[in-house]
């Protein structure tokens, strides 16, 4: 990871309930003891600037983006990561970061056509997103790209989140997981982005980069969003009992 200068603190505190929908996914599925972490990991989040896989990230995103999907932008990234994981100095995380970032390249590349964003129009997703706040705990989504297909009579809208994280693809919680996450784009697209067009399940699609494939919400996510208003409720009720992590060096939480 980048160096951050030597007076920057390692973390920063989050006064209110707010959670990533990739955190939201694993919560629903976790122990008491790992909730609490991702409650923790939640309110004192780390500063970083630079995150794994954020180069590969921006490629793909660039891909998708261009009407003509010219691999060039793939082969680009390739590239660069190629020459920045053979630069003098380079650090260990940078090197790892640069194979990884190959490797998610190689794999999407191969597994695209099974993603289902082949025949979507995509845009990336630019500027501050709003997050989902009819919760007691917000919750961000934060789309990589929208997607549209175009009438006749009203537009289909969606969008897709880019997920990096190694794991078993055949894992049954994984897929869940991913399934939740869609379903919160979903959730996303309803609630924020109708005036476009007419918000499409189908187009809602987490993207399990590493392991070549993406998922859409379950048929009956209206449960499962119930669950998610539940988790809301105790993770806000639990929000302030969470101490931080030893090494904290944020603003004083109390």
């Amino acid at each position: 990871m980048s160096a951050l200068p030597d007076d920057t603190p390692r973390y920063r505190l989050r006064p209110n309930p707010q959670v990533s929908a990739n955190q939201m996914a694993e919560y629903l599925f976790a122990t008491p003891t790992r909730r609490k972490s991702i409650i923790r990991e939640a309110r004192f989040p780390k500063t970083a600037t630079v995150a794994l896989y954020d180069h590969a990230r921006e490629g793909l995103v660039k891909f998708l983006a261009d009407d003509t999907r010219s691999l060039r932008h793939l082969a680009a990234v390739a590239d660069a990561m190629e020459k920045r994981h053979d630069r003098a100095g380079a650090s260990e995380w940078t090197k790892r970061d640069s194979k990884l970032s190959i490797e998610a390249l190689d794999t999407f590349q191969r597994a695209y056509n099974k993603y289902g964003l082949a025949k979507v129009e995509c845009r990336a997703a630019t500027g501050r997103q709003p997050l989902l706040d009819m919760w007691p705990t917000k919750v961000s989504v934060h789309l990589d790209v929208i997607a549209r297909i175009h009438g006749p009579g009203r537009d289909k809208i969606g969008g897709a989140v880019l997920i990096f994280s190694k794991g078993e693809a055949s894992s049954s919680a994984r897929i869940e997981r991913s399934r939740i996450v869609a379903g919160l784009i979903y959730t996303f697209c309803t609630r924020f982005m109708a005036a476009q067009g007419e918000p499409d399940p189908s187009l809602c699609l987490s993207v399990d980069v590493l392991n070549g494939a993406s998922h859409r919400p379950p048929g009956t996510f209206a449960r499962r969003l119930k669950n998610v208003e539940d988790a809301c409720d105790e993770i806000a009720a639990l929000w302030r009992t969470i101490h931080p992590p030893a090494d904290y060096d944020g603003p004083d939480p109390d």
